[in-house]
């Protein structure tokens, strides 16, 4: 996406941001009226392409108040019943209102923003901070059995590293984050599973997976924090590979569901 187009995506989202009404803005940009939910969710999360328009909007303007090339504005004071004191206006830096999106608007951010926002979530949930948890600690436990695994864990990805809020099976507290497994599985916001690492050009060289604990099979579930932000997963990981079907995707996905619903209840 051109650096134009991602300019109107970034004004229809600040639209919706503010409450306004899309449906002033979008013939503007794409010529029609009708649009679906779907199409426009698809084209603020950059998955959607649409014809290019000949003017855009100024979303700080009133509901007849096109005019190309202003900058987003946004109300910063309303009146409170006493005369002279009218709405004021000023510039709006359009990242510090695309974060209200929450993990929904990572696309329209910086990676820069993108990893303060989700590290700002994490804070949130209090989980560095706090001791251990019983209900954390079943859910792993019952991980590491269930699949017959070896070691089964609740990580959760700081600026640098990753911790182990649970953990059975031989790991260390604290890895880098940058050789971390489950570090993908943050950023990928699905779950991953690989079930051989010797035969994933992504993993076969990793210094997990070459020297202890030797990974060769892992599967781990994203967990997340306020606003939707990743902050870490539910993993089970062996010293073989293996086959890993639906069946017992559903398995780690629920167990994964016990955990964040404790993490949504702590908030």
């Amino acid at each position: 996406m051109d650096e134009e187009a991602e300019r109107r995506r970034r004004e229809l989202a600040l639209m919706v941001l503010a409450g306004l009404d899309p449906t002033i803005a979008w013939p503007v940009y794409f010529g029609r009226r009708q649009f679906s939910e779907f199409e426009l969710s698809a084209y603020l999360h950059g998955a959607l392409s649409l014809p290019e328009p000949e003017r855009h909007v100024d979303i700080g303007a009133g509901a007849d108040g096109f005019d190309k090339g202003s900058s987003p504005t946004v109300a910063t004071g309303t009146s409170r019943g006493n005369a002279g004191h009218a709405s004021d206006t000023q510039e709006v830096d359009d990242e510090d209102i695309l974060a209200a999106l929450g993990a929904a608007g990572r696309t329209l951010l910086s990676p820069e923003r993108a990893e303060a926002e989700r590290l700002q979530s994490l804070h949130e949930t209090g989980l560095m901070d706090s001791g251990a948890d019983e209900i954390y600690d079943r859910v792993v436990v019952a991980a590491k059995e269930f699949f017959g695994v070896s070691t089964a864990s609740l990580s959760l990805i700081a600026k640098d590293t990753q911790f182990l809020k649970s953990a059975v099976g031989p790991l260390r507290e604290e890895t880098p984050r940058e050789i971390a497994l489950c570090t993908r599985t943050v950023e990928g916001n699905a779950m991953l599973v690989i079930n051989d690492t010797h035969a994933d050009d992504r993993f076969a060289s990793n210094p997990l997976v070459v020297g202890e604990p030797f990974i060769r099979f892992y599967a781990g579930f994203p967990l997340h924090g306020p606003r939707g932000w990743n902050i870490g997963s539910l993993c089970i990981i062996d010293q073989e590979p293996r086959e890993f079907p639906v069946s017992e995707q559903q398995v780690l996905r629920a167990l994964a569901a016990v955990v964040q619903s404790r993490i949504d209840v702590r908030r």
